[in-house]
């Protein structure tokens, strides 16, 4: 089994493909998909094949089920707390030997862009992504918190691998479609991993 943790639009044939999104789950009703193209809704047009479940909760999977465990650009929603819970809990389903690959934004290419004078100062927290953006009308700004998500938590390549560590993986950098994962040109998207972390471990 291959885990494709908070996949998004990234639906990939062979691989458990995991979400919670709100858009996800709706799409899980009946004729919501032919409903959300005539109204649009959302932009994203969600797969029904997605595996709904909270990533904030105990994974279903059995302990050493899983060969794989990718995941792009989602363990900055979670807050430091239950991130460290999701990266224990991939520990948990991973097989001796099993993968781990995270990709997140950079939280250092972010402060090198401020402190180059590349963002300016009042675009900086903005820029970070931890802030509900709602520019213009009331119903937007209400339903902000169920289709936006904001980051709860960032990280470097430093502190990445540190916590990798200490949960039990053995872990480095690594660089775009660069990794021990033999099919990995199919999930992980190139423009993802521009100025972000990319970070690739081993279950000891």
């Amino acid at each position: 089994m291959k885990l494709n943790l908070g996949c998004g639009s990234q639906v990939v044939t062979g691989w458990c493909n995991v979400d919670y999104s709100l858009g996800a789950r709706l799409t899980q009703i009946p004729f919501f998909r032919t409903l959300n193209r005539k109204l649009k809704l959302f932009n994203l047009d969600w797969n029904e094949n997605i595996y709904i479940h909270d990533l904030t909760k105990k994974f279903p999977w059995v302990d050493a089920s899983a060969s794989v465990v990718y995941s792009s650009h989602t363990l900055e929603h979670l807050s430091k707390e239950e991130g460290r819970q999701f990266l224990e809990d991939c520990f948990r389903v991973l097989k001796k030997d099993g993968l781990i690959r995270i990709v997140v934004p950079d939280l250092r290419y972010d402060v090198n862009e401020y402190l180059t004078g590349k963002t300016q100062a009042d675009d900086f927290i903005e820029k970070l992504g931890v802030l509900y953006i709602t520019r213009s009308g009331i119903i937007k700004k209400l339903l902000a918190p169920y289709y936006q998500f904001p980051h709860k938590c960032m990280y470097d390549n430093q502190r990445l691998i540190q916590i990798l560590s200490e949960i039990g993986f053995s872990a480095s950098t690594r660089n775009s479609l660069e990794s021990d994962i033999e099919d990995i040109q199919l999930v992980e998207l190139p423009h993802r991993t521009v100025n972000a972390v990319v970070v690739e471990g081993k279950k000891r």
